[in-house]
């Protein structure tokens, strides 16, 4: 299977988030390229390595063989590129650790492509859509991605605390735009398959990640509340999923500091982490905790936590925007832009033959 290097430099976001990749056909003078041209080779199962900023940050699965498509309008607001285009879609993995090129460049040289290079002799990216990216690079790539996830199993550290907090911002379309493409593609995707031992390590680490992210808030909630309303109400502020276990919907119990008020105002705290940093990274809520949101929604807050156990400055964000809906129904047609992940099932159907 071939693999190829995209320059997303005026694109990434959009494209990345967006799951696929577009090119014109040919430029605004009507002249095509090598790059152009190389889009239409590009066939479902092909590797795609994300190059943005000078670094590998995201490697992507070719979902489809390129197809004939207009310009993404998102892209159209830039005005750069004529609408006839080619499209190939895309199943992303964002690289929490991107690979910098200048890093990795002493390993790379030798292997440069006399002719079509991604990247110029000094390391530095050429000026052009897509190039093929040597078997050589593609193994240097992947290694080091291996070395990284190994390396983040083995060191989810606990140190750190959280520096920064702030209210949530809409990015409802954003994610509407990312469930469209995914049913889209869904028919074509391939899916990855986990062993039983993989599936039980995942489901490990993302315990531990929640773990640290409900330790962190419930440490920095206490400390602010502390501040707002003395040591009295600062002792009052539980982290009950530790001290009542894990059914209640909720995290934590403490006081809105963010809106000062006597007596304080009880709040309830629903916390979810993720390593990334990335704020459009995806998440998960069960039912028991919608129906929470509702219940308790004038004092109920999400936080989530970016940059877990990365030895880095966490950043929390909190979204207590629960007031204006009636039921978990509502949540789910106006709040969330979501892919439900299980269905309970009350009842089967057996048509008779």
């Amino acid at each position: 299977m071939s693999n190829f290097i995209v320059m997303q430099n005026a694109t990434h976001e959009e494209e990345v988030s967006g799951g696929y990749m577009w090119s014109p056909q040919k430029n605004k003078n009507g002249n095509s390229n090598h790059a152009y041209e190389r889009m239409a080779t590009i066939k479902a199962g092909n590797k795609i390595y994300s190059c943005f900023d000078q670094a590998i940050r995201a490697v992507g699965i070719a979902t489809s063989d390129c197809y004939i498509a207009e310009q993404p309008h998102e892209l159209q607001e830039k005005d750069l590129w004529s609408n006839e285009g080619y499209r190939v879609d895309v199943d992303y993995t964002i690289l929490e650790h991107p690979i910098m090129i200048r890093d990795v460049w002493g390993d790379m040289e030798s292997d440069r492509p006399q002719k079509y290079s991604a990247f110029q002799e000094n390391g530095r990216g050429n000026q052009a859509y897509l190039f093929p990216c040597p078997e050589a690079w593609a193994n240097l790539f992947d290694n080091f991605i291996h070395e990284v996830i190994q390396e983040a199993d083995a060191e989810l550290i606990e140190d750190g605390e959280i520096k920064e907090e702030k209210l949530a911002t809409s990015n409802y379309e954003l994610g509407e735009s990312k469930v469209s493409n995914r049913v889209a593609r869904s028919t074509n995707k391939r899916g990855r398959v986990v062993s039983q031992l993989q599936l039980q390590n995942d489901l490990k680490k993302r315990k531990k990640i929640g773990d640290i992210a409900e330790q962190k808030v419930f440490e920095y909630v206490k400390k602010k509340v502390r501040e707002a309303f003395g040591e009295e109400y600062g002792e009052q502020v539980e982290h009950v999923a530790q001290t009542q276990g894990d059914g209640l919907g909720y995290d934590i119990t403490a006081f809105d500091y963010l809106q000062p008020q006597s007596p304080p105002k009880p709040i309830k705290i629903e916390v979810k982490g993720t390593t990334s940093t990335s704020t459009n990274a995806v998440y998960s809520i069960s039912y028991p905790e919608l129906e929470k949101f509702i219940q308790y929604k004038d004092e109920m807050w999400l936080v989530r936590v970016y940059g877990v156990g990365k030895n880095r400055e966490m950043k929390m964000e909190i979204d207590n925007d629960f007031s204006g809906y009636n039921s978990v129904s509502d949540l789910l047609t106006r709040k969330y832009a979501y892919i439900p992940s299980t269905i309970d099932v009350y009842g089967t159907r057996v048509e008779d033959k």
